[in-house]
């Protein structure tokens, strides 16, 4: 992992700024994206007090001149990058009859065009020559439909469907994908919604399931983890 370049969309978030500290004790260069411009210039000071290389980005992962920003500020300060991880998203807990259309399209805008936006834009300047590598976060609620919110369960369901045949399309350019369906996690997700986070994956288990996929050789592939804490069973 030593000098790989990873850019990390929603890096701000509880399993963001795990990840980028795993990928940073272990040499890799970070480009680091969120619409929370505070948290990332504290991340930026942070990591640049531990001479960690990084660049931070504002974004809004809706709006593609502001993704295409982001990969060209990461092209210009590296000239390419290795990992690209989409953990924005969100959700939207409604009755159908009550979700207003603006409810619906920023779920399915932040999830699926999200993703399919900084995917996009990571194709270009990813390395081939080395192998570069995506992944994507869908959710078990794309495999297992909850009455809560059945709009996210579509946006995830959506997300593993592209991911599925964009691992297709890029296959010959040497970028593999990888789709991870984590159960519920204990993070900042959930507002005040009140669910059993006592019972739910921790954060850092989903991010120690990024680590394993993305240390593993290049001649393997994940297609699609799902997973979930034993005691949410």
């Amino acid at each position: 992992m030593q000098n790989k370049v990873a850019v990390i969309i929603g890096a701000t978030g509880g399993m963001g700024t795990i990840l980028t500290s795993e990928l940073a004790s272990q040499g890799v260069k970070l480009v680091l994206a969120s619409n929370d411009t505070e948290m990332l210039n504290q991340m930026k000071t942070e990591y640049e007090a531990k001479e960690v290389s990084v660049t931070v980005a504002k974004l809004d992962v809706t709006n593609e001149e502001e993704v295409k920003a982001v990969f060209q500020l990461a092209q210009k300060t590296y000239g390419q990058a290795d990992i690209l991880v989409n953990l924005a998203g969100l959700s939207i807990p409604a009755k159908v009859e009550a979700m207003a259309e603006e409810q619906y399209d920023v779920t399915m805008d932040v999830n699926v065009k999200g993703t399919f936006l900084c995917c996009k834009h990571f194709i270009p300047m990813a390395n081939k020559e080395d192998g570069a590598h995506i992944i994507n976060i869908g959710s078990m609620a794309a495999k297992r439909a909850n009455p809560g919110a059945p709009m996210y369960c579509t946006a995830k369901a959506a997300v593993n469907m592209f991911s599925q045949g964009l691992a297709m399309q890029v296959k010959d350019q040497n970028i593999r994908v990888t789709t991870l369906n984590p159960g519920g996690a204990d993070t900042a997700f959930w507002g005040d919604r009140q669910v059993p986070r006592e019972k739910f994956l921790k954060a850092s288990d989903v991010v120690d399931v990024m680590l394993f996929v993305l240390t593993r050789d290049t001649r393997v592939v994940f297609h699609d983890i799902a997973f979930e804490s034993f005691f949410a069973l």
